[in-house]
């Protein structure tokens, strides 16, 4: 006959499996460039049907990016900060850089590296697309303050 658990044992594994606090404030230091991606950003490992991964890590690869991408942002042609106090960091079109819809959305992507290219998405209305490697979902230091 099997005991069952004591309820301090199953408090504490609950207590465990819950996402730590530290994980939902931003990691992205204060110097990384920040960019609006009008046309949103994608996880590359859960895409939507018509985002081409493969052409993605292919254009990664050749654009000298050594890791795997697992984030992609589209339409990013603008600069923003990363903090509410902080000054606007430009993109050099690689390493790292913070990713989001626009300033003020909830969320962003940090990625510890990053390559990009314009007019992979639509050659006619050329935007620049980020790739990124290395990158966390995070909350957006915007919606903290």
């Amino acid at each position: 006959m099997k005991k069952p658990l004591p309820a301090a044992l199953v408090a504490m594994a609950v207590v465990l499996a819950l996402p730590s606090p530290a994980a939902a404030f931003p990691t992205s230091p204060a110097d990384t460039p920040a960019l609006a991606c009008s046309r949103g950003t994608v996880d590359l490992a859960h895409p939507p049907v018509d985002v081409p991964v493969d052409q993605l890590y292919e254009v990664a690869r050749r654009l000298g990016m050594t890791e795997t991408p697992d984030h992609a942002g589209y339409g990013c042609d603008q600069a923003i900060r990363v903090y509410p106090d902080g000054p606007v960091h430009d993109y050099p079109g690689y390493g790292p850089v913070v990713l989001r819809s626009n300033e003020k959305s909830p969320s962003q992507v940090y990625c510890t590296n990053s390559v990009s290219a314009v007019g992979l998405l639509d050659p006619v209305t050329p935007v620049r697309v980020v790739i990124g490697a290395g990158c966390v979902v995070e909350t957006n230091p915007f919606v903290i303050d």
